[in-house]
């Protein structure tokens, strides 16, 4: 049962009387912050988002030799996804030695309509 149920019965909160909105609107967002004060460990989270953001910086350093651009969009698809895309992509043209010698539209149509697995 989330708080805000607990705390309409312990309170005995009637959302729809318009006489006490005020207060009840008051005491809702006490709900909230007692929540955030109580039960969230912030001192995690923030741990977490710089364990994160190093995570990050060390994937970007790993693929340094890439334009600022790509970079971005490896780093974005690593951080979404957890997937190191550019050894993806890698191990994929290793498969096929002959990509770098396509030249038609259909060479490379009939390359995308193969599974591709992470």
């Amino acid at each position: 049962m989330t708080m805000l149920k607990i705390g309409k019965k312990e309170d005995q909160l009637n959302e729809f009387s318009l006489a006490d909105r005020m207060e009840n609107m008051k005491t809702c967002v006490n709900y909230v912050f007692e929540y955030f004060n109580q039960y969230v460990d912030i001192s995690k989270l923030d741990e977490q988002t710089v364990l994160n953001n190093e995570r990050l910086e060390k994937y970007k350093k790993s693929i340094s030799q890439y334009e600022e651009e790509i970079q971005e969009w490896l780093v974005h698809i690593y951080d979404e996804y957890n997937k190191k895309l550019d050894r993806i992509i890698i191990n994929f043209l290793k498969k096929d030695e002959l990509f770098y010698l396509y030249s038609s539209d259909s060479e490379f149509r009939s390359l995308s309509y193969e599974p591709f697995v992470f």
